[in-house]
Parts: C-alpha cells; sequence; structure tokens
C-alpha cells in the first residue's frame, strides 16, 4: 500500500481536535472518544512525516487560546481577593489536566524526543521509555511554558502583591483565607518546567517578594515597638515576633525557604538594633536580671558575633565585682588564709550560678567566667594595702 494512502494529519486532526479541547476544559470525555484519540495520534506519527511537528504547533495554538480565556476570566475579578480565587481556581484546573492531556500523546512523545536522540546519537529505548513516563513530558512542559508566558508573566506581579498584603493584613491581626496565600505559592512552585530547579520561578518570584515584605514590614514595626517601650519589652516582642513569623513561613512557604525567613527576620528584629541591645547587657549582669538575660542571650546567639560583647560584659563583671568583694573583705582574708580560700570559693560558686541561671551553662560563658576569675584570683594587690593596725590590749 501506498504511504500517500496513509492517515495524514489533515484528515485525523479534525477528528482530534474536539477531544482535546474537551480535555483542556475538563469536559467529559467518553472512553471511546479517549482510545480514539489515543488512535489517532499513533497513526499520525506513524504514517505522516511532518505530523509530529502539526500536532505539536497546532496542541499549542489550541492551549495558548485557551490560557487567554482562562486570563480574561482572572482578570475580569477587581477586587484583591476575588483575584486570587479566580487565578487559583484556573490554575488548578489546567495543573490538573496537565497531568492527563499528554497521555494520549506518548506516540508524539516518541516520535519528537527519536529525532532528538537521533540527532544526539542516543537511541537507547530504555532512556525513551522512561522520559516518557516522567512528569516533564513534551506536552507537558507545553501546556506549563505556555501558561508561564501567556498569562503569569503578565499578572505574577499582581499575584504577589495581593498575596503580601494578606500576610500583611494577617501580621497585623486581621483574619482571611489563608488558602489564598498558599494556593499562589503553590501555582509558583508547579508552574517550573525546568528539570534542574523546580523552584526557580518561586524562589526568583514568590519567596523573593515575601522576603521583601516581611523585611519592610519589621523595619518600620521594631523601630516604633524599640522606641515606645523600650529594649526590654522590645526584645519580649522580637522573641515572640521570630516564632511567629517561623511558624507562618511554615505555612506559605517552602521548607528550603524557612531558614532565608529567619535570617531575615533576625536581621531587621535584632542585627539592626544591636547596639542598642548590648548597651542593656552589662547593667542587666550588674542587677543580675537572669531571665532578662537569657531572653537577650536567646536573641543575640541568632546574630553572628552577637553574643561577643556579652562575653566581654560577664568578664568585665566577674572582675570587676570580684575585687570589690576582695577588697571590701581585705581587713579579713589579708590575716586568715582558710578565710580567703572561702571567700575565693564563695565567689566563684556566685558567679557560677549567674552564668547556669542566664546563660544555661554555655560553654562560651563558662570559659570567660573562668578567664575572668583567674584574673581575680591572681590578683594580689589586696596584699599591698596597708591595713589599720589594731592596738594591742595592755
Amino acid at each position: 500500500m501506498l504511504k500517500s494512502n496513509q492517515p495524514s494529519f489533515e484528515e485525523k486532526w479534525p477528528q482530534m481536535r474536539p477531544i482535546v479541547l474537551k480535555l483542556l476544559k475538563q469536559e467529559p470525555v467518553t472512553h471511546s472518544e479517549w482510545q480514539e484519540l489515543f488512535y489517532a495520534v499513533h497513526l499520525v506519527c506513524l504514517w505522516d512525516d511532518k505530523g509530529p511537528t502539526k500536532i505539536h504547533d497546532c496542541l499549542q495554538e489550541d492551549i495558548v487560546t485557551f490560557i487567554k480565556q482562562a486570563q480574561s476570566r482572572v482578570l475580569a475579578q477587581r477586587e484583591e481577593q476575588a483575584l486570587l480565587k479566580a487565578y487559583i481556581v484556573e490554575w488548578r484546573k489546567f495543573f490538573t489536566q496537565s497531568g492527563y492531556l499528554p497521555l494520549p500523546f506518548w506516540q508524539l512523545e516518541n516520535a519528537l524526543q527519536g529525532k532528538s536522540q537521533s540527532s544526539s546519537h542516543n537511541s537507547s529505548s530504555s532512556s525513551s521509555k522512561k522520559s516518557n513516563h516522567s512528569d516533564d513530558s513534551i506536552v507537558r512542559k507545553l501546556m506549563l511554558d505556555s501558561w508561564n508566558q501567556s498569562i503569569f508573566m503578565n499578572i505574577k506581579h499582581r499575584l504577589q502583591d495581593s498575596a503580601m498584603k494578606l500576610v500583611h493584613a494577617e501580621r497585623n491581626g486581621e483574619a482571611f483565607d489563608s488558602q489564598l496565600v498558599i494556593g499562589v505559592r503553590e501555582s509558583y512552585v508547579n508552574l517550573c518546567s525546568n528539570t534542574e530547579d523546580k523552584l526557580e520561578i518561586y524562589r526568583e518570584n514568590f519567596e523573593a517578594a515575601y522576603l521583601q515584605a516581611t523585611s519592610a514590614f519589621y523595619r518600620l514595626k521594631a523601630s516604633e515597638q524599640l522606641q515606645a517601650d523600650g529594649v526590654k519589652s522590645f526584645m519580649e516582642y522580637a522573641d515572640a515576633k521570630l516564632r511567629e513569623e517561623e511558624a507562618r513561613a511554615e505555612r506559605y512557604l517552602e521548607p528550603g525557604s524557612i531558614t532565608a525567613l529567619a535570617q531575615c527576620c533576625v536581621t531587621v528584629l535584632i542585627g539592626d538594633h544591636l547596639p542598642t541591645l548590648l548597651a542593656e547587657c552589662a547593667p542587666l549582669i550588674e542587677a543580675r536580671e537572669t531571665e532578662r538575660l537569657q531572653l537577650m542571650f536567646r536573641l543575640l546567639d541568632r546574630v553572628a558575633g552577637g553574643v561577643d560583647p556579652m562575653l566581654r560584659d560577664l568578664e568585665n563583671h566577674i572582675v570587676q565585682a570580684g575585687l570589690a568583694d576582695m577588697l571590701a573583705a581585705a581587713d579579713v582574708i589579708t590575716q586568715d588564709s582558710e578565710k580567703y580560700v572561702e571567700r575565693l570559693l564563695e565567689l566563684f560558686r556566685r558567679f557560677s550560678n549567674l552564668v547556669k541561671d542566664a546563660f544555661n551553662d554555655d560553654p562560651r560563658f563558662l570559659t570567660a567566667r573562668d578567664k575572668a576569675f583567674k584574673t581575680v584570683v591572681n590578683d594580689i594587690s589586696v596584699f599591698k594595702l596597708e591595713l589599720p593596725t589594731t592596738a594591742t590590749a595592755m
């Protein structure tokens, strides 16, 4: 039989196209229509040399047309939450179909990938089968890329701005449907067809916008809180907000973004106010306000090098308080070696309790204690004092 008498794209596409449109619109497709589509694709790819390319091009045209219609429905919404809801509904329907529409076109996948493989001298059938059944099929990639270029690129800034406004409202105590933000995030994640980096679109857009909005929010709020309530209350505020934002990040961000979000919050809530916070450290140590010192330690330990000034303040306190105590008891300890040793042991217990209660026996603070106390022990100035002598009784 001559090849010219075999099925061609021009003959079969009018039968295939209505079924393709039904699949795109999530309309019911009968079992016979489903089988017919499989068979028609197979025949065209088998007998029409240009058939695979023609199918691909017509699929792209119909997919783009469908996406443009979805875009019109989304953009018809003026209110921000309505826009997000409309986009999420359209996206989820389309994304669901991106898992079904490629199935009848496995022969198209073979034909198009076969050309690519022959050009690169790779004819491994096992590799071809693996590719055919992957989530990154040619038709699925065509669908995702078309959505990205036709609708997402046009409205992504509106989506991001609307989602960030909802998060901003939540931070101010307002209630809203959190699924709107989650739905936008999911679309950014699932939209990417880059097999090397599936989170590329999400990270460059949603994550970046989220971090920027978080930084802007707390840069303003932190300054207001610090100025209005002082350092001690601000530390409680910062600690609460860090925990709150980490919990929020678990809802709205991908797991790989939580560390970046935490660092963003640490920078704007603690790092930007480090000198002001540290100015309170020495007075807190002097007053032995161990609970507030615990809180300060917990906060500043999140900042690189943030604890170092606290270590110096502790060392200075131990040296100054220790020497002052020894000086106050000079008339006793210089005359009785046992009293001298007892005094040193009492001082060591006092400073050890401070390190335990305020800094949880952190090794860095234990080292600072030992270093400072060594200075106290090695200081012999108390023995060089000219102490008043007591008159000997007659």
